[in-house]
């Protein structure tokens, strides 16, 4: 025999090895009983969206004057994997009260070179006549919150220049009740030295079934180990302001506006996208 393998085997045979390896396997084979009686999960199960997708479902009008301006489009292949998920859709957003029908209908038909033209055009004069959303949809995951404005755009050269969780009455849940809910605003200027315009974002999260505007408060959900669902989506808003406007509180204030009248509009709409959690909740049990 060998000098290496009469090592191996007077490791093995010393009573601190045995004990050592008794009790690991005790503790795992304990472990997993515990796990197994008090049906923790480590890993969420899957959620899919009531729809097959929210370019499908959501409709191209929210409320009685928001109008979609800009066309769905595909993101590039390299851009959706960074972003994560397959269930996303960005639109722009018009107000008519505030906009007449010939300047819609001429974003709306306008190519992609002259929409961004005009498109700037109005922002400059009425940026709080125009949301840019984009909606997301994350399930599956145990923890990881992706994408939240606050690294996103600092790492794109913006800085926040106001930082606030504004609680809103954002119309009614179907059964009537009140839909409370916070949402997280910031206003972002530019550091480049590019001049960029300064841009005002509002958004929230819809996590198991409830309203959430911060990423740790996602985290804790997911990471209820009772649990073995779990989706959130994130809904995000964009308004654009001249720079001079971006220190105005005036400014702001008429963004957070168009933002809760926005979502008032279409929380409904979403929420129909959005799974029965009160049906998956139960199906855990």
């Amino acid at each position: 025999m060998s000098p290496w393998m009469r090592s191996i085997r007077k490791v093995l045979t010393q009573p601190s090895f045995i004990v050592a390896v008794i009790l690991l396997a005790t503790s795992a084979i304990t472990l997993n009983a515990a796990v197994g009686f008090l049906r923790l999960h480590f890993k969420k199960l899957p959620v899919p969206l009531a729809v097959k997708s929210f370019k499908e479902a959501l409709p191209a009008k929210f409320g009685d004057h928001w109008v979609q301006i800009s066309k769905d489009q595909p993101l590039d292949p390299q851009v959706e994997e960074v972003l994560g998920t397959p269930q996303y859709v960005f639109r722009d957003y018009a107000d008519t009260r505030v906009l007449a029908s010939d300047q819609i209908d001429q974003l709306k038909n306008a190519s992609p070179g002259e929409y961004n033209q005009l498109l700037s055009q109005h922002e400059s004069r009425h940026p709080e006549a125009f949301i840019r959303m984009g909606l997301t949809y994350y399930t599956g995951m145990v923890d990881t919150v992706a994408h939240v404005p606050e690294r996103c755009y600092v790492a794109d050269g913006f800085d926040v220049s106001e930082y606030t969780d504004i609680e809103r009455t954002l119309g009614n849940y179907p059964d009537g009740s009140p839909r409370k809910l916070k949402i997280r605003f910031l206003s972002f200027d530019d550091q480049t030295g590019t001049q960029r315009v300064s841009r005002n974002v509002g958004y929230v999260f819809h996590v198991d079934g409830v309203y959430d505007c911060d990423s740790l408060g996602v985290r804790a959900k997911l990471q209820n180990l009772l649990e073995p669902y779990g989706y959130y989506a994130k809904v995000e808003l964009m308004t654009q302001a001249p720079a001079y406007k971006s220190q105005d509180s005036a400014a702001r204030d008429d963004s957070i506006n168009a933002m809760s009248d926005f979502m008032t509009a279409a929380l409904p709409d979403i929420e129909k996208c959005l799974p029965d959690w009160k049906a998956i909740h139960s199906k855990g049990r």
